[in-house]
């Protein structure tokens, strides 16, 4: 006979009644949901397919200023303006008391031309490079068509405050130039001066000799 007391069957040495089998595989299941849940919240969200039926994105329309601005004339012959009016018509009479060198003049070069008053020495004080603001985006239409053509554009006379234009040539404001160019009939720079954008544009061809394009602006 042993001395002692007796451990009942439903609890364990120390007192403590066993776990149930199930609670461990209960365990188990919660842990692999936590798992699951962690995964799937962390989870980057994949974009949507563009619908087939969505409408596409708006095009941004590309716009090159040294573009030509009109059709080109099938002829431009001598001794003929486009358009077929007279120069104060198209491009407005010279108004001197309005007219101001310092507010409506601007300097514009560029390379591919030739500039008349770059050869003429330091005793003439001409310079073609300056001019009314309005004529600078049509002769630089004019330039890039000239030389695309691989010629060279020339000018002879734009700004001219005094000299040998009349009282009332648009030369006084800078909004008058005259031209020619290597490597091209005068016809067809002057169908290139109209496709440029100038307001008014004449084969001049005078008898004493000289032939041009004269071309000139609105203010």
């Amino acid at each position: 006979m042993t001395s002692g007391y007796l451990v009942p069957a439903s609890t364990d040495r120390k007192g403590v009644p066993p776990r149930p089998p199930w609670l461990a595989i209960l365990g188990v299941v919660v842990l692999v949901h936590l798992g699951l849940l962690l995964v799937w919240s962390c989870r980057r969200p994949r974009p949507e397919p563009p619908s087939s039926d969505a409408a596409p994105p708006p095009s941004v329309a590309v716009t090159n200023e040294l573009a030509p601005v009109r059709p080109a004339p099938a002829r431009f012959p001598p001794n003929t303006t486009m358009p077929d009016v007279r120069e104060i018509e198209a491009s407005g009479a010279i108004h001197m008391p309005s007219f101001s060198p310092g507010r409506d003049l601007v300097f514009f070069d560029d390379t591919r031309a030739w500039w008349e008053s770059d050869e003429d020495g330091e005793t003439d004080d001409e310079c073609d490079h300056s001019m009314h603001a309005k004529m600078v985006l049509p002769l630089r239409r004019v330039i890039e068509a000239v030389s695309g053509r691989q010629a060279r554009l020339k000018v002879q006379d734009v700004y001219r405050p005094t000299g040998i234009h009349n009282t009332r040539s648009l030369h006084r404001e800078g909004r008058a130039i005259d031209l020619t160019a290597e490597g091209l009939t005068l016809e067809e720079l002057a169908i290139i001066c109209w496709q440029s954008g100038f307001d008014w544009v004449y084969y001049e061809r005078p008898k004493g000799g000289g032939d041009h394009i004269h071309a000139s602006v609105r203010r």
